[in-house]
């Protein structure tokens, strides 16, 4: 080995030798460190407990109570009250069929805004319906906003959520709206979302204020959203066969037994006795106070009366009137020949128990797809009472909506009665079959 290398080799080890003896020095002074932070950390511990023990509670307590006797009482809560909203439910509720539902949700809202419109969806472009606190009322009707249009109505559309805001930051609403008349500023719209997602109308609401109150706005989508779900009951079928109807149950259980209630029969006289009453506006019972009356003594009987065998018209002879004196008798006319008895009305076939429930939703569904019908083509509908077409102009939406009763209802019910038929002569022709014109 060469000297060079012999001084590199010896340095090396020199070196090596020193690092080793650094490190474990530093690991040394390292451990110290750790051991004092541990230290200081539980002194700092123990100190921090030590000042909890000094905090006085008394004291705090006592400024607390001082404070709050200095401040002023809270203010009244403002808006409309839970009082109101109950009844604005509650008439809601009242609807037993989509058009039904929307003019009462239109009338309620009509009490927290000063001006309310309903606009239904059809197609690319929301339709005026129906409106309160609109001169003319029937103005409304006239406009037609395309939901591409930069309105208030694209946003409601595209976002599924009420819009709140000012007429001036949308000119293009106030373009629309024009044919209202007036000068609103600020304005509400709410969808009207059916089965969570499909959007079926919108509801405007406008004011002459600079905005329109945020309590009352909480409110009236309360409404809107309340109104869509009753609409979605009247489509469920009924879980149970139809019993006698109470002012028992929930808002949702009420709903459901009025959309499934088969049409309303003519009651029978109600007894003598004491018994409740509904009112159908609150949904509370009332009893009668006290006990029957006790039947009166029945009156003299009058004199018999000459009736008018063929108008069903009762004279009364001169004579049997006190104070009138009695004119002699004519002879009575010879009476007219019997008249043949009217054949017996056919008798509607009978419907098994175990069938009923089926025949009830078949009912319920034709008269909710008759009446989207009709909501959607009021002017339709009207000209086609009057020119006596109402299959021609409306045949697309007919046969659509024979298609999902079709689809929607059995065989065995379809085949065997013209539920859809009987709600498009009652809804659409208004009763009168021949306004459907040839179908």
């Amino acid at each position: 080995m060469s000297l060079e290398d012999e001084l590199k080799a010896r340095a090396l080890a020199l070196i090596s030798q020193q690092m080793a003896n650094w490190v474990v020095d530093i690991q040394r002074q390292i451990q110290e460190h750790q051991g004092n932070l541990v230290r200081a950390l539980d002194e700092l511990s123990e100190s921090t407990a030590r000042y909890d023990e000094k905090i006085d509670e008394a004291s705090i307590a006592q400024a607390m109570a001082e404070a709050l006797a200095s401040a002023p009482p809270p203010a009244p809560a403002a808006g409309p009250g839970m009082d109101r909203l109950r009844a604005s439910l509650g008439e809601i509720e009242k609807g037993t069929s989509l058009s039904e539902v929307l003019t009462y949700l239109v009338n309620e809202v009509s009490r927290y805004a000063e001006r309310t419109a309903m606009f239904i969806v059809k197609g690319p472009s929301a339709i005026g319906w129906y409106a309160k606190g609109v001169e003319p009322a029937d103005a409304v009707k006239q406009i037609s906003v395309p939901l591409a249009a930069d309105t208030v109505f694209r946003n409601v559309s595209h976002s599924r959520q009420s819009m709140r805001g000012h007429m001036g930051h949308t000119p293009g609403t106030a373009q629309a709206m024009a044919r209202l008349g007036g000068q609103p500023q600020a304005l509400l719209a709410v969808p009207l979302l059916l089965q969570r997602d499909k959007l079926a109308a919108i509801l405007y609401c406008d004011s002459v204020q600079d905005e329109v109150p945020a309590d009352d706005a909480a409110l009236i989508e309360i409404l809107v959203l309340f109104a869509a779900k009753s609409i979605d009951l009247l489509s469920v079928p009924k879980a149970a066969p139809a019993v006698a109807r109470t002012t028992s149950g929930s808002t949702p259980e009420r709903a459901q037994a009025i959309a499934a209630a088969p049409p309303a029969r003519p009651a029978p006289p109600p007894p003598p006795a004491p018994h409740p009453v509904e009112d159908e506006g609150s949904g509370t019972v009332m009893f009668r106070p006290g006990q029957a009356p006790a039947p009166r003594p029945a009156p003299p009987p009058p004199p018999p009366p000459a009736a008018e065998a063929e108008s069903g018209t009762v004279m009364f002879k001169a004579g049997s009137i006190p104070g009138i004196p009695a004119r002699p008798a004519a002879p009575p006319p010879p009476p007219p020949p019997p008249r043949p008895a009217p054949p017996p009305p056919a008798a509607a076939p009978a419907i098994a128990p175990e069938d009923q429930k089926a025949h009830e939703d078949a009912k319920r569904f034709a008269r909710l797809v008759v009446s989207e019908i009709k909501l959607y083509n009021e002017a339709k509908v009207t000209e086609g009472r009057r020119q006596r077409d109402l299959y021609e102009r409306l045949k697309e939406d007919i046969e659509r909506g024979r298609a999902m009763y079709q689809e929607r209802v059995s065989p065995k019910v379809r085949e065997t009665t013209s539920y859809f038929v009987d709600e498009l002569v009652r809804i659409l022709a208004g009763g009168d079959a021949s306004a459907l014109g040839p179908m």
